[in-house]
């Protein structure tokens, strides 16, 4: 019985749910202790050349730099989302971290952040050497991480919870490339209206070099699932209740797919057969995001949205690599 059905109608648990322990306890509580610390945050070197422009002018060049590098208005943008506060109060902050490391740089201004549109930042791997669950889940014949996409449709969320639709609200959605690690690859906000199967050739390109590929129904494309088998990748994306056999060249992995379901009488056997359930770790970091960083876009201009996206990630990343939570079932 599913899962939600199961809630409602009070039938208990067909087995007890498993207990976990924790293993580095001590270690974890560190790294989580080294979150609020700023240091982590900033690049090493002289951070004055790497974020200010010394020459934003040269005489004789037709235009003018900018002052300001991308770094540094990265590093800004990222503790404004660290600590959840306006951009005035960051620029006090900023000012006064400067000053107390002994620093003379300057900040820019509240109207240059809010105006900037040319940011060009990455996402940034930041490999955890200590992680023991890197070796469970990835696959024994390659090292490239699996991959999977969650996305949060905002407005069925407000719908659900306030009974009225959000028109006047401008929701987004946001797209996920997570590894079995939890760090995050790849990201796109994009509006409502945009389907999760565009999203996904921004997230994960069809060429990516990857062993398996983990969505979930949504994301579910008979041309792109096919393509992917053809190239030796795994597609694990459970095909919709009413699809069938076309018996044609051309969906041969989709036909096996449902002709495997329509054998068992379940979708949960293909998810097992497959290892769906590592999708979870995907419903963990968006959780995750949601309650340790935030679960709103702070800026407002849509050309700003994706690059705040792309912080969030490298957020989530660097705290990957102060320490990951590590457990083992209780037998």
């Amino acid at each position: 019985m599913p899962y939600n059905a199961r809630l409602k109608t009070g039938e208990p648990r067909k087995r007890k749910k498993p207990g976990y322990r924790v293993t580095n306890a001590r270690e974890y509580s560190q790294s989580l202790k080294k979150r609020g610390q700023l240091s982590p945050y900033c690049p090493d070197g002289d951070l004055k050349a790497l974020f200010i422009n010394a020459q934003p002018y040269v005489k004789g060049v037709s235009g003018r730099e900018a002052t300001y590098t991308d770094a540094y208005i990265e590093l800004i943008y990222t503790f404004y989302w660290l600590f959840g506060w306006g951009t005035r109060p960051i620029t006090g902050q900023m000012e006064e971290f400067w000053a107390i490391r002994g620093l003379d740089i300057a900040v820019p201004s509240f109207g240059h952040r809010v105006t900037e549109a040319a940011l060009k930042i990455i996402i940034r791997q930041r490999l955890w050497a200590a992680s023991s669950q890197s070796g469970q889940w990835r696959s024994r014949e390659s090292d490239r991480p699996e991959h999977g996409h969650a996305v949060g449709p905002a407005s069925e969320w407000h719908e659900q919870k306030y009974g009225r639709k959000a028109a006047h609200t401008p929701w987004r959605k946001v797209n996920l490339s997570i590894d079995p690690d939890m760090n995050v690859h790849a990201v796109s906000v994009t509006e409502t209206a945009v389907s999760d199967t565009e999203a996904m050739d921004v997230v994960l390109a069809v060429d990516c070099p990857v062993d398996r590929v983990i969505a979930d129904g949504a994301y579910y494309s008979i041309e792109k699932t096919e393509t992917w088998s053809a190239c030796g990748v795994l597609p694990v994306i459970p095909p919709p209740a009413h699809a069938v056999i076309h018996g044609e060249s051309h969906t041969r992995w989709h036909d096996r797919v449902v002709g495997y379901i329509n054998k068992k009488g379940s979708v949960y056997a293909f998810n097992k057969k497959y290892g769906y359930g590592l999708r979870s770790r995907v419903e963990a970091q968006i959780s995750r995001i949601k309650r340790c960083i935030g679960s709103r876009l702070l800026t407002r201009k849509p050309d700003s949205q994706p690059r705040e996206g792309v912080i969030i990630a490298n957020l989530g990343n660097l705290w990957n690599s102060f320490g990951i939570l590590t457990s083992v079932k209780i037998a």
